[in-house]
């Protein structure tokens, strides 16, 4: 009967070391920053574009309050740069080079949900107000005289959407975690598209977060 309560108690004090390990949810502020690899999903619009991936980085600063330890609900304001789709093709006549570009400030909520031994899940999701630009280039070649003259084309198009994701990460101490992340965008463009269709942003990389508590 001893070795049973023993062998409870040590259970007990395990699983309470466990909990400590995750109970450095606390309440305050945070920033940080990510980056990974975009991918642009853009197919309705204009299916000559040929690179649909690139590098996105990003910051975020915010405000967490504890809910119920471990769960720790906040708000975040935030800026992502999305990289660019590319697109080119050179024929007899002329050659033309066609670069999108997506940005995006954000302001939303986020959750974090501390597990033992220092790992973490995390959740985001809100509102993004996107800035979206299309640049293209026409070069026209010209045999008879050996000129290359140039036309330059700028469009640009600020729409709202949202975004959303989520992490995996770990806490090195109360202060500083890495999480690796999923993020999704869901942008518009209308004044370069031309219709309402979702631009499908997603992004997969690491983020490092700062806690001031």
């Amino acid at each position: 009967m001893q070795k049973v309560l023993l062998s409870a108690a040590a259970t007990a004090a395990f699983s309470l070391t466990s909990f400590s390990a995750a109970a450095v949810t606390q309440q305050g502020a945070f920033i940080g920053i990510n980056g990974g690899s975009s991918h642009y999903s853009l197919n309705h619009y204009n299916t000559n574009f040929n690179d649909y991936n690139d590098t996105a980085f990003g910051a975020v600063a915010g405000y967490r309050w504890v809910v119920d330890r471990p769960f720790a609900l906040g708000v975040e304001a935030g800026y992502v740069d999305l990289g660019q789709l590319k697109a080119g093709q050179g024929y007899i006549s002329y050659s033309y080079e066609d670069k999108y570009k997506g940005q995006a400030l954000l302001l939303g909520v986020n959750g974090k949900w501390d597990l033992p031994h220092g790992f973490t899940i995390t959740a985001r999701g809100g509102f993004a107000h996107s800035r979206t630009k299309l640049d293209e280039r026409v070069t026209y070649n010209n045999y008879y005289n050996n000129t290359y003259p140039t036309d330059h084309y700028h469009e640009t198009s600020n729409d709202n959407g949202f975004y959303a994701g989520v992490g995996f990460g770990y806490d090195f101490s109360e202060n500083i975690g890495v999480t690796l992340t999923y993020d999704y965008y869901g942008l518009k463009a209308h004044d370069i598209t031309g219709d309402h269709h979702t631009i499908d942003v997603g992004v997969t990389g690491a983020a490092l977060e700062y806690r001031f508590w």
